[in-house]
């Protein structure tokens, strides 16, 4: 399986179901979908051996774990750095979630959960504006998650 193509209206309707709640059973699964159990059984195992399905990640509340300010970093890199280097260093600070390469007015974009607006601005200024490959930043804060 290398493309969306590959996959049929009864794979996506179990990966959505996944996506909702990747703890659900193959019972539950079955029952939101109308699939037979072996047969969700069998999509989730080879969905997982072909790569499509790569990891199951529990959802957390960061408000809870005392991290409630969320904000995206979107930052310039300097000419000749490298991107995909950048961005997995950028991923070794604490607090920063994940990091993207896009295209745009900037390079590379970074999720951050910190405590406070005081973790957040130690972030970007004395760890992150420090790194050799950032040339600047712009941060935008998160108001609401809509899910």
């Amino acid at each position: 399986m290398n493309t969306a193509t590959d996959l049929d209206s009864k794979d996506n309707r179990i990966l959505d179901e996944l996506q909702r709640d990747a703890k659900a059973t193959t019972g539950k699964i079955a029952k939101r979908t109308a699939i037979p159990v072996t047969t969700v059984h069998n999509r989730i195992k080879r969905m997982e051996a072909e790569g499509v399905i790569k990891r199951y990640a529990p959802v957390l509340d960061y408000a809870k774990l005392g991290k409630g300010i969320h904000a995206m970093i979107f930052i310039s890199a300097e000419h000749k750095a490298d991107q995909e280097h950048l961005a997995k260093r950028l991923l070794t600070i604490e607090g920063v979630t994940g990091a993207r390469i896009i295209t745009g007015g900037y390079d590379i974009v970074i999720e951050t959960r910190v405590s406070t607006i005081d973790a957040l601005n130690t972030l970007i200024t004395k760890e992150l504006r420090k790194i050799q490959g950032v040339e600047k930043t712009q941060t935008m804060i998160v108001l609401e998650e809509v899910e």
